[in-house]
This record gives structure tokens, C-alpha cells and sequence, in this order.
């Protein structure tokens, strides 16, 4: 075999060994990616399952939201304190799912999921609670939102803005 056929050959399986990497790259960047979205959404989920559990062990706040569902803001400084602190987070764990969801990193289903509450707080879309406790979450969410507003990045407000109707 003389040496212009030998190099032939060297370049035709370089040729295949580039082609089988540049596969497993592939392969290895769709599981990190997969990886990734598994852990975001698991994230998203605990963070969800601890404000409620938050909310469902503590008397002092759900008094609080009940006792001043028609204006929070006639509520004693305490209370607002608790509203304004559950809301935040609340607030937080939106944000969180809205900028993941823009990054491009959260499955579309939990964004649908976490859109559908959103806009059930804003008094956008009715779930299985009466008018009355609707219109309470959407005071409720309005009255916080004009507090925390400033804290989000600008995606997030002019989403929460968008769904609860306010233009600025």
C-alpha cells in the first residue's frame, strides 16, 4: 500500500471517528439538557410544596388573609407583615418559573400549570372557588403586588402587570 492510499484511509476513518464524536456529543448535550429541566421542575415543585406547607401550619397567617380579604391594607401592621411575606414568596417562585421558562429550561406543561394559578389570583380564570373568594385573591394579589412590584426584574412585572390589568 503505498503512502497516498494509507492516507486515504487515515483521513476517511478520522472522517468517522469526528462523525461518532460529534454523535456523542449530541447524546451527552440532550441528557444534560434533560437533566436539567428534571432538576428545574423538581425545584419549582419543592418550592411550591413548602410556602404550602408554610401556609397550611400557620393559623396566624390564614386569619390574617381572611380577616382582611376586603382591604389588607386596613390590616394591623403584623398581619400586612405576614400577607406582604407570603405573597413575596409567592411572587418569587412565579418569577423563578417565568424566567426558566424564557430560558428555556421548564417543561411547557408546569408553565401552563403555574400560569393557569397565576392568572386564578389575578381574577383572570376561575377555578372551582366562588366569585366572591376570586375576587379576594385578585384584592388580595393587586393590594401586594403594588408593595413588592419593584423587587422583579422587568419581564416578570409587565407579565403580573398584563394579568392583572394595570398599564403603566
Amino acid at each position: 500500500m503505498d503512502t497516498e492510499k494509507l492516507n486515504d484511509w487515515v483521513q476517511i476513518v478520522g472522517i468517522f471517528a469526528l462523525v461518532a464524536s460529534l454523535i456523542f456529543v449530541g447524546i451527552e448535550v440532550r441528557q444534560n439538557s434533560t437533566a436539567t429541566r428534571s432538576a428545574t421542575n423538581a425545584a419549582i415543585k419543592d418550592s411550591f410544596r413548602e410556602l404550602n406547607l408554610v401556609i397550611a401550619s400557620s393559623p396566624e397567617l390564614t386569619l390574617a388573609l381572611v380577616a382582611n380579604a376586603e382591604n389588607p391594607d386596613d390590616a394591623p401592621p403584623e398581619q400586612k407583615v405576614q400577607i406582604l411575606a407570603m405573597f413575596r414568596a409567592l411572587f418569587h417562585i412565579w418569577s423563578n418559573v417565568h424566567r426558566q421558562y424564557l430560558n428555556g429550561t421548564l417543561d411547557q406543561a408546569l408553565y401552563d400549570a403555574v400560569v393557569q394559578e397565576v392568572s386564578m389570583h389575578a381574577g383572570r380564570a376561575r377555578g372551582t372557588e366562588s366569585v366572591d373568594d376570586a375576587e379576594r385573591r385578585a384584592r388580595q394579589m393587586r393590594w401586594a403586588w403594588e408593595s413588592e412590584r419593584f423587587i422583579f426584574n422587568s419581564d416578570f412585572q409587565l407579565f403580573i402587570d398584563g394579568l392583572l390589568g394595570i398599564e403603566r
